[in-house]
């Protein structure tokens, strides 16, 4: 069994574009205060921290994710 017998394909899809988007908004938010030649804020810091750990669960159910066929287009 895959994760796509647990999680419609539809709710996955939105599950990563939030995700993306959250990490978008993460960097731009640190690129934001290194520019500025600020200090990191720890609450920075640790959700950087969080979302890269979380990146590779997310990583994994997305390869998991993804069809034979579509597996194919790689080659």
């Amino acid at each position: 069994m895959s994760v796509k017998d647990y999680i419609p394909a539809a709710k996955r899809k939105l599950v990563y574009a939030v995700f993306a988007f959250l990490g978008l908004a993460l960097g731009a938010v640190q690129v934001g205060f290194a520019t500025a030649e600020l200090g990191t804020p720890v609450w920075l810091s640790v959700s950087l921290a969080v979302y890269t750990f979380v990146a590779a669960a997310v990583g994994f159910t997305a390869q998991g994710s993804v069809d034979k066929s579509e597996e194919d287009y790689l080659e």
